[in-house]
């Protein structure tokens, strides 16, 4: 009976360490964020929006946010890593104030940073038209600190948070720990009997 046992419990002591030893896999390196190239801008000026962390092949549908006010401008696919990068001229017409781009799609709902629309609309420009992604000469898009990235709208508030990645790791080391205790423990008892 003692060796039915003690071999029970080596079972589930391999069986936990197995599985706290077990890292778990993340399909992003975290919450989607869209990034922008200016933080002030003239009406009719160039702008590039680059969107990262989303999934593979998503399509996102763009557009420019000011408190109740939506334009939607276009739909962009992410590639293969989640990101895309879209060249957008904004409207001469548009008015003075601060304004976000909103990204939209199955899964998420992200806004960019703000950036402020003031001045008079950008004049002589060879192309004011929206660029596809292959157009776009990519150079340094700033990347912004976490948490300061991605502003979400009200409506976002709605969705559920992921689950924190190094509470959930750290919490199944402690259960690993206390069993393999709560193991060998039992095993000293059986033997002492």
């Amino acid at each position: 009976m003692k060796r039915k046992i003690l071999r029970n419990i080596s079972y589930a002591f391999a069986f936990i360490f197995a599985v706290c030893c077990v890292q778990p896999a993340f399909a992003h390196g975290g919450e989607p964020r869209l990034e922008i190239s200016v933080e002030r801008i003239n009406p009719g000026g160039l702008v590039e929006v680059r969107g990262v962390d989303f999934d593979y092949d998503e399509l996102v549908l763009l557009s420019l946010m000011r408190s109740e006010i939506q334009i939607p401008l276009m739909e962009v696919t992410a590639d293969g890593e989640g990101v895309f990068t879209q060249a957008i001229a904004l409207p001469a017409d548009l008015p003075t104030g601060e304004y976000n781009f909103r990204a939209k799609s199955d899964h998420h709902l992200v806004a960019s940073p703000t950036i402020i629309v003031w001045g008079v609309a950008a004049q002589n420009q060879e192309d004011n038209a929206i660029r596809d992604q292959s157009d776009v000469q990519l150079g340094a898009v700033p990347t912004f600190a976490p948490g300061v990235a991605a502003t979400p709208l009200p409506q976002a508030a709605a969705l559920e948070p992921p689950a924190s990645k190094g509470n959930s790791t750290t919490l199944i080391y402690s259960i690993g720990a206390g069993v393999v205790i709560l193991a060998l423990l039992s095993i000293r008892i059986l033997k002492r009997r």
